[in-house]
Order: structure tokens, then sequence, then C-alpha cells
């Protein structure tokens, strides 16, 4: 099947995950819409996940396997996406599943509503460590009607109903060309960016109000174990990128400004948990963010 197109791209960003990444995979496998192929990025595991990934691929012709030198996830996504023939994409995280009809059920919904992008709900379970309640929860109480992006946008915000994670949507990828929206690399926190860029780009957008979703929380994932200064400064840098599209006009409405409200808060928690050494490190940087934070 190489070259022809599919209904459903799903790009798999892979890096030291053996121990998860079969369940993940299988869940694919396992989809009742068989009209797809997989995109297994190695982004330079240095465990057997590669080799894992080329098993897979070497049993089926749907999956692909692309070994890269270690970018990070946005980086991973961004070639997964390049590659991709699907007329949908969908981003799923080498740790966490998705259960059999997913792919069914958000095409019939894409379908049925003409949406660029379709959004729903997830659960979550927790692997190896103890249950938190603060952990953000995928679930949705209402089911939204297919709307512009930007509207829609505003009542999950309001609603406190919004979730950034990318795992939880299915996109139309012409729709991701036309708009030009890829992850910003070099940072963690990236779905924070993107998913306001994918609702703000105001394509029409569905929701899907079902837990298709199974995300693993784990000790050593990467938002566990990444560092205050790395995630405050992906923060400021997420941003600094909102600010000026917002000041250009390309990010406007109410939508827009709840979210720089959102996103200027979450810096300034960021710095408050930074050590003093590391607030010193930071303090023009964070002087800088403050004067453009008064400026709005």
């Amino acid at each position: 099947m190489s070259g022809l197109p599919v209904k459903v791209s799903v790009i798999i960003p892979v890096y030291n995950v053996e121990a998860y990444l079969a369940e993940c995979i299988d869940s694919v496998l396992a989809q009742s819409c068989t009209d797809w192929e997989a995109i297994l990025v190695d982004d330079g595991a240095t465990d057997s996940s590669g080799r894992i990934c080329d098993e897979y691929a070497a049993r089926d012709g749907r999956i692909r396997v692309i070994h890269r030198q270690n970018g990070g996830l946005s980086a991973a996504r961004n070639t997964g996406l390049a590659a991709a023939r699907g007329e949908y994409v969908y981003f799923l995280d080498s740790d966490d599943y998705i259960v059999p009809r997913t792919l069914e059920l958000l095409l019939s919904a894409a379908r049925r509503e003409q949406a660029d992008v379709v959004f729903f709900d997830g659960f979550v379970f927790f692997d190896g460590c103890e249950a938190d309640d603060s952990v953000s929860r995928y679930t949705r109480r209402e089911c939204y009607r297919a709307e512009s992006g930007r509207e829609l946008l505003t009542k999950l915000l309001k609603n406190e109903e919004y979730r950034t994670a990318v795992p939880l949507m299915l996109l139309r990828r012409e729709y991701l060309l036309e708009k030009g929206l890829t992850f910003l690399e070099g940072i963690i926190h990236e779905d924070e960016l993107f998913t306001f860029l994918v609702y703000n780009a105001d394509g029409r957008v569905a929701h899907c109000h079902q837990e298709l979703y199974a995300r693993r929380v784990r000790p050593a994932s990467i938002m566990t174990a990444s560092g205050a200064m790395r995630r405050y400064d992906s923060m400021r840098r997420i941003y600094a990128v909102l600010s000026e599209l917002y000041r250009e006009g390309a990010a406007s409405g109410e939508a827009a400004t709840m979210y720089l409200i959102r996103t200027a808060k979450s810096v300034l928690g960021k710095y408050n948990l930074l050590s003093q050494a590391d607030r010193e490190t930071a303090a023009a940087q964070h002087r800088a963010f403050k004067k453009d934070v008064m400026s709005h």
C-alpha cells in the first residue's frame, strides 16, 4: 500500500517506552476501522523501542518507521506529519492507547459534521504511582455541537472544559497544511500552544462525547520528570508567541484574550516554583515578560 492515501495517519512519537509501546501499537491494530497507516517516529530511543518499532513494521505493511536523532516530542510529531498521507492525522502518545472503535467513531463524526477537527474525551489511569487528584482529567460534562473553532474555544474556556492534550483531537491534514500549523520545537508543554492554534485557526470543530483515549500517568513521564526551569522557560516562550499573534490580530476575540491571560498566569505560577538561583538566572527574561503583560 506504499504511497496510497489512507483515511487516517496515526503518528506515534517513540522515545524509551519499551515497556508500554506494544500496548500502544496493539490498540491501533485492534481498530474497527482498518484504513489507516501508523507512522512510528523513533526519536533516538536508547532502549529497545526502535527494535520493537521495526518488528511491528515487518509484520504489518500499514506501519512505517522513521528513525531520527533525538529532537524532542514536537520535532518527532512534525517529522511524522511531514511523512503522513492520510486525509486525517491523529497524534498518539506511545505510552498511552486508544479503545477499539476510536478511529471509526471519529471519522464518522468528521464526515457527519464536515469538520476540520474532532475533539473527544478520555480517561486517566495510574501505572506505578499513586492516584493524584491534581492530574488533569479528560472528561467533559457537556456535549458540544459543531461550530467555529473560536466560538467553541470560548465556550470550553468559560465552562472550564478546555483540554490541551493533542491526543484528544482528530485533525484534517489539509487543514493543518493550509493554516501552517506545526509544533514549536525545543520546548515542553507544546500542546498548550498547538491546541490553541488549532482552535484559533477557526475551522469547523466537532465534539465526540465519548471516552476513547487512555492516558497513562507514570513516574518517569515527560511531564512528571521535567525540571522547573524548563517548565517556566517553555511557558514563557509560548506566552511570547501568543502575545505576538495577539498584537498582530492573528489571535483575536474573547477566546484569545482569555487564553493569553490564562497563559500569563501559568508563566507566573511556574516562576514562583523556581529556586532562588533559577530566579536569578531568569531575572532579565522575567522582567521582559512582566513588561509585556502590563503593555496589554
